[in-house]
């Protein structure tokens, strides 16, 4: 199969899929052959399906700096070293 034939065929096997389904991509078997594969790895649990949306919080501002002006400004071994 050549990977144009190949790249059709995991478009179409892609098209049949479920919701959260792993996809079909292209994998050269040998030199010049071609075929449609899906990742699987075996012994790991099954994961839940895909979902359709996340949900983006805000993050929440950031707090003030507690430490009074003398120590913001003056670097830790002292001034002007």
């Amino acid at each position: 199969m050549t990977e144009a034939e190949a790249r059709l065929r995991c478009e179409e096997l892609n098209g049949e899929l479920g919701e959260g389904e792993v996809p079909w991509a292209v994998r050269e078997v040998e030199p010049g052959d071609w075929r449609p594969a899906r990742a699987r790895v075996t012994g790991l649990p099954p994961r839940e399906p895909y979902k359709a949306t996340t949900e983006a919080k805000p993050k929440p501002p950031q707090a003030d700096d507690p430490r009074d002006a003398f120590q913001r400004n003056v670097p830790p071994y002292g001034a002007g070293s």
